[in-house]
C-alpha cells in the first residue's frame, strides 16, 4: 500500500487505491520503457507522485481543461486527474506527447485506470485544439524554449503551472530577456530548491 502523510490526509482511500494501480502500471511498464528514472522508482509517491498532486492547490473551479504539455510518464496530468474529484474539481485533462511509444503508455494507462483523458500524440504546435483554460508541464523544456513553443502553436490559455527545479533562476532570468511574464512562484512541498510556477499571462518583449 502506499504510505504517504500528504495523500493520507488528502484523497480517499478509493483514490489512494488508484494512485496505488497506476505507480505498479508505471513500474512495470518502465522496464521496457524510459518514462521515470529507473533510480527514483522507490521514491517515486513522494518524487513524483506527490511531487505533482501539490499543484492541485494553484487549481480552481474556473481551470475547465488542462493541457500537460510534454506529459511522459502522465505527470502531472495523470495524477491532478486522479486527484480531482478530492478537491471538489471537475476539469477535462488532456495530455500532448510527441514519441509515439510513451503516447501508447498514456493511452493503455487511461483504459488502464478507467480515466476520460483525452490524448494527443503529436508535436504541441500540431495540437489541433487550441483553446484551455490551464496549462500544466513539469520537466519539459527550459522557461524560454516553452514559451516560444506555446507562441509558436498559437495555443490560448487563461493560466500556466511550470513545476521547476533548483536551476529555476537562471531559466527565469533567461525567459525574461525575450518575455514578459505575469507570474507568481511557489515553494515546492517536495523540494526545497524547486518553485512551482503559477503565470498568469505572458508575451514577448
Amino acid at each position: 500500500m502506499i504510505r504517504s502523510n500528504y495523500f493520507d490526509k488528502s484523497v480517499s482511500r478509493e483514490t489512494l487505491g488508484k494512485i496505488l494501480k497506476y505507480h505498479e502500471f508505471l513500474i512495470e511498464s518502465n522496464k521496457k520503457l524510459s518514462l521515470i528514472s529507473k533510480s527514483t522508482e522507490k521514491e517515486a509517491i513522494e518524487r513524483h507522485y506527490v511531487d505533482c498532486a501539490q499543484i492541485i492547490k494553484y487549481l480552481d473551479k474556473t481551470d475547465k481543461s488542462i493541457l500537460d504539455i510534454g506529459s511522459g510518464a502522465g505527470l502531472p496530468g495523470i495524477i491532478l486527474d486522479i486527484i480531482k474529484k478530492d478537491h471538489n474539481l471537475n476539469f477535462s485533462t488532456h495530455l500532448v506527447e510527441k514519441s509515439p511509444k510513451k503516447s501508447n503508455f498514456l493511452k493503455k494507462a487511461n483504459s488502464f485506470l478507467d480515466l476520460d483523458i483525452k490524448i494527443h500524440n503529436c508535436d504541441v504546435k500540431q495540437m489541433e485544439i487550441k483553446n484551455f483554460t490551464t496549462l500544466v508541464s513539469r520537466a519539459f523544456k527550459p522557461m524560454k524554449e516553452f514559451f516560444n513553443i506555446i507562441n509558436q502553436s498559437q495555443i490560448k490559455f487563461k493560466k500556466i503551472i511550470l513545476m521547476k527545479g533548483e536551476k529555476f533562476m537562471d531559466e527565469f532570468i533567461e525567459a525574461k530577456k525575450y518575455f514578459e511574464i505575469n507570474c507568481e512562484y511557489h515553494e515546492s512541498i517536495t523540494n526545497p530548491g524547486s518553485k512551482v510556477f503559477v503565470i498568469k499571462g505572458v508575451s514577448k518583449n
